[in-house]
């Protein structure tokens, strides 16, 4: 490349970070029409921003052609840059080129590549396994086989969100909500938005597994504030579905639980119920406020004094959970106050606990 190009593409790479993708767009495409005649090692640089801006812009006729153009170049020449490439331009595709997609950049991760090229491919394979089978173990692997030495500030941030977002997958939320605020006090909206925004999302999904409504609220409308101003079309999608969650949701009225020295109390909108933490259902309630999530093994633990027989005592469980949202639909609480994990169950809303003292 000849200094020109190189101060455009180090230009162009500037304003994608700092969010200014409409100035991007010219200084890329310059570049990148020259790949049908001169594929250089530079486009695979680059073809990561460039896709990403023509499909924020919704140049939908552009990412359609630059698609073709790498097939027949990969037809031809079959090397790792424009694979990676085709790869990349299938991701923002259908089911079936995510597939194919998947194939390409299985093979490529067999090839000797440089350092930086053999992440993005690596990242690019964790995409498809999480579009096709969302498999948080299979994209947790994939990711921590990428070797962090000497790579590229801005790919270690997007290493740094798919982390965050493999740990709060497996279920692990204080882990990912401090993995992800590591990340976003490095990352701004004008400052690598891509990390920026991939991480308020993943955080997002932090508090609707939480019960953490309010926090999510406002990190709903700081996202939505920026997309109103921003050609934003992935972030806003992935925030609307965030939004939609919401709906319907235990939230706003406080819930709380009144210790007394006679009894404890749980109280919702003016509604109470009485806790002696005789029943099953109510020493399930106590055991969820205690911890938020209760695995099964710890449910049959707490209520029978025994291990957990596997299958035997899923029934039960799910009986004694049944009976503990009726109990709390009488309370006016949905039945979304508790949900089902892959190892239990989770407690969403938060609770206030009240010491009443002695009159």
């Amino acid at each position: 490349m000849d200094k020109i190009q190189v101060s455009e593409l180090n230009r162009a790479c500037q304003l994608y970070l700092n969010l200014r993708l409409k100035e991007a767009y010219p200084l890329f495409r310059r570049f990148f029409d020259q790949l049908p005649v001169r594929p250089q090692k530079e486009h695979a640089d680059y073809f990561g921003q460039f896709i990403r801006v023509l499909y924020e812009l919704g140049r939908e006729d552009e990412l359609s052609f630059y698609r073709n153009t790498l097939e027949n170049l990969y037809r031809d020449t079959a090397t790792t840059e424009i694979g990676y490439q085709l790869g990349m331009s299938y991701l923002t595709s259908d089911e079936i080129q995510v597939k194919t997609a998947k194939r390409i950049f299985e093979k490529l991760i067999e090839k000797p590549v440089d350092h930086d090229l053999l992440a993005k491919i690596k990242m690019g394979l964790a995409t498809c396994h999480d579009f096709l089978a969302h498999d948080w173990g299979v994209c947790t692997s994939i990711i921590n086989s990428i070797e962090e030495k000497d790579l590229s500030p801005y790919l270690l941030d997007l290493v740094s969100v798919w982390k965050a977002k493999n740990l709060r997958d497996a279920g692990l939320l204080k882990e990912a909500e401090a993995h992800l605020g590591t990340l976003l006090s490095r990352v701004s909206a004008q400052f690598h938005w891509h990390a920026y925004f991939s991480a308020k999302i993943i955080l997002g999904g932090v508090y609707l597994k939480q019960g953490r409504f309010e926090r999510l609220l406002d990190l709903v409308s700081e996202v939505k504030a920026y997309c109103a101003q921003n050609p934003l079309r992935t972030i806003q999608r992935q925030i609307d579905y965030l939004a939609e969650q919401i709906k319907g949701e235990p939230q706003r009225s406080r819930i709380e639980l009144v210790n007394s020295q006679r009894q404890r109390i749980l109280s919702y909108e003016g509604k109470t119920i009485p806790l002696h933490g005789e029943q099953p259902w109510e020493k399930l309630l106590l055991l969820f406020l205690q911890d938020r999530i209760a695995p099964k093994t710890e449910i049959i633990k707490h209520l029978y004094h025994r291990k957990y027989r596997h299958k035997s005592d899923d029934k039960i469980i799910y009986a004694h959970i049944h009976s503990l949202k009726k109990n709390l639909l009488k309370l006016g609480l949905s039945e979304k106050t508790i949900v089902k994990e892959p190892v239990g169950y989770r407690w969403l809303p938060d609770v206030t606990f009240v010491e009443e003292l002695p009159k």
